[in-house]
This record gives structure tokens, sequence and C-alpha cells, in this order.
């Protein structure tokens, strides 16, 4: 089966590296038939460089790039967000959404986006948990 593949793979990239042979006689003198046979040569070329260049190169490509995404992306997660500053210019609103409480977008993810003029939601709650949390009966 290795024997197999090793062969397949042999003959396409010499069939990819090979160059179309000059035609056996003028165009003119050639019937359709002829041509067609012909034309197929080139093809067969160009498509055995696609085959290659798909496997070998954009294959690992994508592969690479998908990993160095994966790597990037968990650095980036591994800090939380910037701190809340309230610049006015982010803030400018027309009017409100039409949709909660107007101030959130129809995408809003409250860890990553803050409430303008408010600061991020899930801040607050942390605040207010760790007031609960608190022992006030000494």
């Amino acid at each position: 089966m290795i024997n197999r593949a090793i062969g397949v793979l042999r003959g396409k990239i010499t069939n990819a590296m090979a160059h179309a042979p000059p035609p056996p006689k003028p165009a003119s003198e050639m019937n359709v038939i002829e041509i067609v046979e012909y034309n197929k040569i080139p093809s067969m070329i160009s498509y055995d460089r696609w085959w290659l260049f798909t496997w070998f190169v954009m294959v690992p490509v994508t592969i690479a790039s998908g990993i160095n995404a994966w790597i990037v992306e968990n650095e980036h997660l591994s800090h939380g967000p910037p701190p809340y500053i309230p610049y006015d210019h982010l803030e400018q609103r027309a009017k409100d959404y039409p949709w909660r409480d107007g101030k959130r977008s129809l995408f809003h993810h409250e860890y990553y986006n803050p409430v303008p003029g408010q600061g991020y939601s899930w801040q607050k709650r942390k605040k207010y948990r760790l007031r609960l949390c608190v022992d006030t009966t000494a």
C-alpha cells in the first residue's frame, strides 16, 4: 500500500514538472480529435501541480495558521479586559437600541463589552458579592 502511494506521488511529481510537448503538426492540419487529445496534456500537468500544491503547501499552511491562532487566542484570554475608562467619544449614541435597556448592543458580551456609563457589568456583580461575603457581625 505504501509502495503504491509512493508510486502515485512520484508520478504526480514527474508529471507536474513536465512541460507540454510541441504539437505533432500545425494546428491548421489537425482535426478536432487530435486538438482535444493534445490539449489534455497541459491540463493534466496543471491538475497535478495544483494537487501537489493543495496537499503539500495549503494543508500544512492551514494547520499551522490554525495552531498559531489558537496559541495567540489563549495568550489573549489569559488576562482580563482592560479597566473601564468612560471616554465620551466612545459612548456617543444618537438614540438607544430598541432592545433590553437600550445601552447594550445586540451581540453584547458581559465580560468583554462595557455598558456605556456603567462599566463592565460583571465587575459590579463581583463587588456586590464581595460585600455580601464580608462578616458584619463583629
